[in-house]
């Protein structure tokens, strides 16, 4: 891991080369090893996933993860919920808008309804998560704002019974990595950013994948596990 206390002009070309640099940290004896599950938490992830995968010959899933918005500013991520239908919420956004309970747990189940199951029928046709019981988990991302995803993945493996839950991406926030470190078995970062920006700024390009290419990757896919046993 590298610390930067400057990283404001640095820029990764693009999630390939943030790939590169992310495998160059990763204990890839131990992973090949101990056959770790990887586990994408975005779909700009998945490419990422699938190079890893494919270098390390490692099983991977998607864990589909969908905001809970503010119920007047569609930009404030105030929750998250996952597939497993755990939540996480932003305590002091929560506080700070008074918003109700009720309106989380309500929106949870309306975009686990809709968005989740959507999702889960497009890119695992409606199959169900991997079995993560006793296995090692690495979750990966090409970055992160808040942590609501990370800590609701963390949520949804560990009432899954992982064995161990570690985090790799290319950049984080050096605040959020001080508290992730503490709940997280390890986390493997390139660059932890002391007045972290926005993931997007740390790239050139930072594209949102087209769901018909998230398609293609996972169905082409050998590491895929959903797929991969569907076809055995």
């Amino acid at each position: 891991m590298q610390e930067n206390s400057n990283f404001s002009n640095y820029k990764f070309i693009d999630r390939e080369e943030a790939t590169i640099q992310l495998c160059s940290i990763l204990p890839k004896d131990k992973m090949q090893r101990e056959n770790w599950l990887l586990i994408a938490l975005s779909k700009g992830a998945i490419l990422m996933v699938e190079k890893i995968a494919k270098e390390l010959s490692l099983e991977y899933d998607v864990l589909i993860l969908i905001p809970i918005l503010a119920p007047n500013n569609n930009e404030c991520q105030i929750a998250m919920v996952s597939e497993t239908q755990e939540i996480v919420l932003h305590g002091n956004l929560v506080r700070s808008f008074n918003i109700s309970k009720d309106f989380i747990y309500s929106e949870a189940e309306r975009k686990f309804n809709s968005e989740i199951v959507r999702d889960r029928g497009k890119f695992r046709k409606s199959l169900p998560f991997s079995d993560v019981k006793d296995r090692n988990i690495l979750l990966i991302d090409d970055g992160c704002e808040t942590g609501l995803s990370i800590l609701c993945a963390l949520k949804s493996m560990i009432n899954l019974e992982a064995k161990k839950v570690s985090l790799a991406l290319p950049l984080i926030p050096d605040d959020l990595f001080s508290i992730l470190d503490l709940k997280l078995d390890k986390i493997y970062a390139k660059h932890v950013i002391e007045n972290f920006i926005s993931s997007e700024y740390y790239y050139q390009v930072l594209e949102k994948l087209p769901k018909k290419v998230v398609q293609y990757i996972l169905e082409s896919s050998e590491y895929y596990m959903p797929y991969k046993k569907e076809k055995n």
